[in-house]
């Protein structure tokens, strides 16, 4: 790429400069300087939760959504790529006990990828394990700030354990970091008047 742009440049300055006597018979103007289209830069995380949280539509949010998801899925190892693949089949298949054990081989093997322990939540919430979920899911916004899935999920589990109040807190940081999640909308209306009604 830089090879690229240093040929472009060296054009540029080329083309900038006017013929010589000997080389025309006629003078000419120097050629205007054309500007060198840039190719498009690959977007960071940090840029892609800045595009979503100012998004104005859901499909707008479901593409930029993808965009993200396929970056916290990137372990950099073909093992814990396979693994991972074949825990979310058993999570498909409604064996949430193997997903956990696939899982843990994982985040043994590559205990800063926070998909892992995301997913090893999902799992333990799937089991109805919602002390276990919830310590997965604060160990993958621990490593992944951003991780609005996981929060999702953490939300979910204190509802489900009838803590509302951090359910509520949950939900309104998801919501500010994903203002299109499914069904967070709705949750924060049911929770509110619960909420300020044990705080008056």
């Amino acid at each position: 790429m830089m090879g690229c742009a240093g040929l472009a440049a060296a054009l540029a300055v080329a083309w900038g400069q006017p013929a010589s006597a000997q080389a025309q018979p006629q003078q000419r103007p120097p050629a205007q300087q054309v500007p060198q289209a840039q190719p498009p830069q690959p977007q960071t995380l940090a840029t892609l939760y800045e595009r979503l949280k100012a998004t104005g539509t859901a499909q707008e949010a479901e593409v930029i959504v993808r965009q993200i998801a396929r970056r916290w899925g990137r372990s950099g190892s073909d093992t814990s790529d396979l693994l991972m693949a074949r825990a979310k089949e058993a999570m498909g298949s409604q064996n949430a006990p193997l997903a956990v054990e696939l899982l843990d081989r994982v985040i043994v093997l590559q205990p800063d990828w926070a998909e892992a322990w995301h997913v090893r939540g999902v799992a333990f919430f799937l089991m109805q394990d919602d002390g276990r979920a919830l310590v997965d899911f604060r160990e993958t916004l621990r490593r992944e700030p951003g991780h609005f899935m996981a929060l999702g999920m953490a939300a979910a589990a204190l509802q489900r354990q009838g803590d509302e109040r951090n359910a509520l807190a949950a939900y309104r940081a998801v919501q500010e970091l994903h203002p299109f999640f499914a069904g967070v909308k709705e949750a924060i209306e049911k929770l509110t008047p619960n909420v300020a009604g044990r705080d008056a």
